[in-house]
């Protein structure tokens, strides 16, 4: 249980307006010894201030909190990719449309972000990439329904969480499968984490690369770095496959776009010197030269599901499905080279 105002002034034996009046800055009537005495309790009960009208009160807020647990892998802000914009702009839409608004807090420091959303009194959480561990956390000390986008499920904090997320093992399959029909031997996965989505399509990917090849097989993985630099290095060192007829996996379409950028910019032909696939189907990857051969997620559609669950909880509903999984399809573009059978018998 959160402390209120009204328990600060009888513990400081003062009225819950002049608590008030410390906490907003307003101490002209106020005596410094009494500031600081209300500032210690406040502090020492961990207070948690609560914003907004009907905050206040006991009303419902009409607002839904959503949440953004920052990759470490996003350099600055995650507004910067398009999964977020395209998941936000679905969710706003969605609860607009049901009379409620949407409230945002994004960090890379969760207990940050934890006190941001407690300070408001949301009817419900959205959360987004967030760690299962604090899903549960927010669902306790909140008592509010919380839905999750792309929580990380390997763990065990998932159970009775409501999670919408995507077929990331089938994603990884589909893209090896297909690459291996192109006569496509080499192969190398690039992601941003060793977790989560990256982590699941990697098992995917991995899965159908042992059953064509066997189980000594080994699927190569890349790890990319935070920052800009640290990726083009990895780009650099990726070079030494150029003209062997290999293929470049990356777990997103960002970082294939950039990727491609900078091969294009070394004058390395795609996908003739060397093929890149990515995940995504966003932006980059209809905007990539040549247009990059992807698996679509679809992100839409994720926030769909999640603003309807979310609907459904707040009216009281028994959702018993906890787990639901959008679909994943290849997208055929320009970025890979198409059965290379000849190609590879020439080099031999």
């Amino acid at each position: 249980m959160m402390i209120t105002i009204k328990e600060i002034a009888e513990e400081a034996g003062v009225s819950a307006t002049t608590v008030s009046n410390v906490l907003h800055g307003r101490t002209k009537k106020v005596s410094p010894e009494m500031i600081k005495k209300i500032q210690d309790l406040l502090e020492e009960k961990n207070y948690v201030p609560r914003f907004g009208l009907n905050a206040l009160t006991n009303r419902k807020s009409k607002m839904i909190g959503v949440l953004i647990s920052t990759p470490e892998f996003v350099e600055r802000s995650p507004y910067e990719r398009p999964f977020y914009g395209t998941v936000i702009g679905t969710l706003e839409s969605a609860f607009r449309e049901k009379g409620y608004y949407i409230m945002i807090c994004s960090s890379k420091n969760m207990q940050e972000v934890m006190r941001m959303i407690l300070g408001w009194n949301v009817d419900g959480v959205v959360s987004i990439s967030l760690p299962p561990k604090y899903y549960q956390e927010i669902k306790e000390i909140t008592g509010k329904p919380v839905v999750s986008i792309d929580m990380d499920v390997d763990t065990p904090y998932t159970t009775g969480c409501y999670n919408i997320t995507s077929t990331d093992e089938v994603c990884g399959e589909k893209v090896v499968e297909y690459l291996l029909e192109q006569n496509i031997r080499k192969i190398i996965y690039i992601a941003n984490a060793k977790k989560g989505a990256d982590y699941r399509r990697y098992q995917g990917a991995l899965k159908a690369y042992k059953s064509a090849l066997g189980e000594t097989a080994e699927l190569e993985e890349v790890m990319l770095g935070t920052t800009c630099e640290e990726r083009i290095a990895t780009y650099q060192e990726l070079e030494k496959y150029v003209g062997h007829h290999a293929a470049l996996f990356f777990s997103t379409d960002f970082n294939a776009a950039e990727a491609m950028g900078y091969f294009n910019r070394k004058n390395i032909r795609i996908p003739e010197d060397i093929s890149i696939v990515g995940c995504d189907d966003d932006v980059f990857a209809r905007l990539s030269v040549p247009k990059l051969t992807t698996v679509k997620i679809d992100s839409v559609r994720k926030a769909e599901i999640a603003a309807e669950v979310m609907l459904s909880l707040l009216e009281g509903k028994i959702i018993e499905e906890k787990e639901i999984k959008v679909n994943t399809c290849l997208i055929e573009r320009d970025s890979v080279f198409i059965n290379g059978k000849d190609k590879m018998n020439a080099e031999n």
